[in-house]
């Protein structure tokens, strides 16, 4: 999966982009795969959180979903 991160923002952008299609691989080989793959691979319990991370930053609330995000697994590291 590559380079993972325990960093919250690389988690959030990850959740991000994992409904993102790069077709020009504008964010690096394969980090949208590798992000869809992290997601997939997210126990039973962490899938939920997840979710709701999602649902906190469509509402906006970025300081929410970082403090959530903290209690994911490591993500691929944001190219960005």
């Amino acid at each position: 999966m590559g380079d993972l991160s325990d960093d919250a923002s690389d988690k959030m952008r990850a959740l991000v982009f994992v409904d993102f299609d790069d077709i020009d691989d504008d964010l690096g080989a394969g980090y949208c795969k590798a992000c869809r793959a992290w997601f997939a691979a997210l126990s039973g319990e962490a899938r939920p959180l997840a979710e709701r991370i999602r649902e906190v930053l469509a509402d906006g609330n970025g300081t929410k979903a970082e403090w959530l995000a903290s209690a994911l697994p490591p993500a691929p590291r944001c190219p960005l």
